[in-house]
């Protein structure tokens, strides 16, 4: 039999018995020297498809990632392998880049790794012109386009800069990617030349996809947590929100296996939070989208997402943590009201963004359609068989917990209470302006007596921003809730639930 060197060397350099036919075509591909953009599902093994041919090509192989933590990560794996790699970063001196460069251009290392914004720093530019760069590779090439535009213009100059150093060859790897985002890619990285696509189904059948709507968000991920397998991993808009989220999941859970991540944090403290939750068997951690590209925990068993994400491709990346290691996982999307109206607020900066976010957002409000289906057609890719969804298991298009109460309550007394008068009636609690004898009357009193105050408060404030509730800034009713005419839930538990309010008086 004739040897297979790709197949030995798998075996000898990295205990791999086995390669994906999709990996031997993405390594064929840099071994001849071919341009590419390679779309593999997180957990499929896309590193070593450049970490591999980086032991036999004559010269180092460059990998551009856009997180320091993503970098750390593949030096940390780099070093388990004995695989010979440094970085070029941020933060160096010149001596320090220097003698990393002479090191690529004796052939000393396999593998370099950068970011964009040191890349476009121009002592690292000249330096590495003088280095044979072999293999150039972008990861998390999706980054082009949900990115670049906006707040990271080094990836718009990204292809330019990887000509000028003399790459050799150029490969962009993501796990999800939408027309858009490829046409964006092929014109940003390429500059005009024509790359080979290989894409394989991004679709995960171990996940399983839940999108409910609520209308609390703290009361609701308390619930999930309560509950949900573990590890768990929460995703926030900001930073504000991932630090209150753990703070409150603290609190609730009692458990102190609870930590927050985002980029604001220090190195080193952004350091001891990732370790403890790659070590973790029981935590939950809330994060912005700084954490987990490339980052490789394999048992998190739910991903949580608190709000809406920016885009169809986003979701799909940050969904991709769970269950890298082929068990059942569940990825839960919390959309409620604010979603709605973060659509039109400044913290999405251009049209584009504006649409894809919609666009997520109306898959995610559709109780109608597989999300299956829906995410893989947002990405111009057939649909599979559904291997787990709210839609199809017949759950998706319920109420929020706790709108038919509500609705309930204000068509029968309306007009009646400040925010704070109507927290306390529907907790069950009695306040200075409303006696008791009187709130007895009611039978709303108590309505929501399960859920804490401040949740109840999330949950009106979120009816006013849906326009379900208005308070009157002045005139007869001023500073009461009344309903405004909006859509309410309607059907046999919210007439039953009124119907009780109204016979109680």
């Amino acid at each position: 039999m004739t040897p297979d060197p790709v197949a030995e060397l798998a075996e000898r350099a990295f205990g791999l018995k086995y390669l994906y036919p999709v990996q031997r075509l993405v390594i064929a591909n840099v071994l001849e020297g071919a341009d590419q953009i390679v779309v593999l599902p997180t957990g499929a093994g896309k590193s070593l498809c450049f970490q591999l041919p980086s032991r036999v090509l004559d010269g180092v192989t460059l990998v551009v990632v856009p997180l320091l933590s993503l970098l750390e990560d593949q030096l940390a794996r780099c070093r388990k392998l004995d695989l010979p790699a440094e970085a070029l970063r941020g933060g160096q001196d010149t001596g320090e880049r220097r003698r990393i460069a002479q090191r690529a251009a004796r052939g000393e290392l396999c593998l370099l790794y950068t970011t964009p914004e040191a890349l476009a720093t121009a002592g690292v530019g000249e330096l590495l012109r003088a280095v044979r760069v072999a293999h150039a590779v972008v990861d998390e090439a999706h980054c082009v386009a949900e990115w670049g535009p906006e707040f990271r213009p080094a990836y718009l100059e990204l292809g330019r800069r990887l000509r000028e150093i003399g790459a050799g060859r150029l490969s962009a790897f993501t796990a999800t990617a939408s027309p858009a985002t490829l046409q964006a890619v092929r014109k940003h990285l390429f500059g005009g030349r024509e790359p080979v696509l290989v894409q394989t189904d991004p679709d995960r059948p171990n996940l399983r996809y839940r999108f409910p709507e609520v209308l609390s968000k703290q009361r609701a991920l308390a619930e999930l947590l309560a509950g949900a397998g573990r590890p768990a991993l929460v995703f926030c808009r900001s930073r504000p929100a991932a630090e209150s989220a753990a703070r409150l999941l603290r609190r609730r859970l009692a458990t102190e296996e609870v930590y927050f991540y985002h980029a604001g944090l220090e190195a080193g403290e952004r350091r001891r939070v990732e370790s403890w939750f790659l070590r973790s068997r029981n935590g939950v951690l809330t994060a912005t989208s700084a954490y987990g590209l490339g980052v490789d925990k394999p048992d998190i068993r739910t991903v949580v997402h608190r709000d809406v994400p920016y885009s169809v491709e986003a979701y799909l990346q940050e969904t991709g943590r769970a269950g890298r290691d082929g068990r059942p996982a569940e990825c839960v999307l919390l959309h409620g009201p604010e979603d709605l109206a973060f659509a039109e607020e400044p913290g999405l900066t251009s049209e584009l963004e504006r649409r894809r976010y919609r666009r997520l957002l109306e898959l995610v409000r559709d109780p109608g359609t597989c999300r299956r289906q829906a995410l893989l057609e947002a990405l111009g890719l057939p649909p599979p068989p559904c291997a787990g969804c709210d839609v199809c298991a017949g759950q998706a298009g319920r109420p929020a917990e706790g709108l038919p109460q509500l609705a309930a309550f204000f068509r029968r007394h309306g007009r009646r209470f400040t925010p704070r008068q109507a927290v306390q009636v529907l907790a069950g609690r009695a306040c200075y302006e409303v006696v008791r004898d009187e709130l007895d009357c009611y039978r709303g009193f108590g309505l929501l007596g399960g859920w804490e105050p401040e949740d109840i408060t999330e949950a009106l404030e979120a009816l006013r921003a849906s326009g379900a509730l208005r308070l009157p800034e002045r005139g007869f009713w001023k500073g009461r809730l009344a309903p405004s005419g909006a859509a309410w839930p309607s059907g046999r538990a919210g007439a039953r639930l009124e119907g009780r309010l109204t016979r109680c008086q």
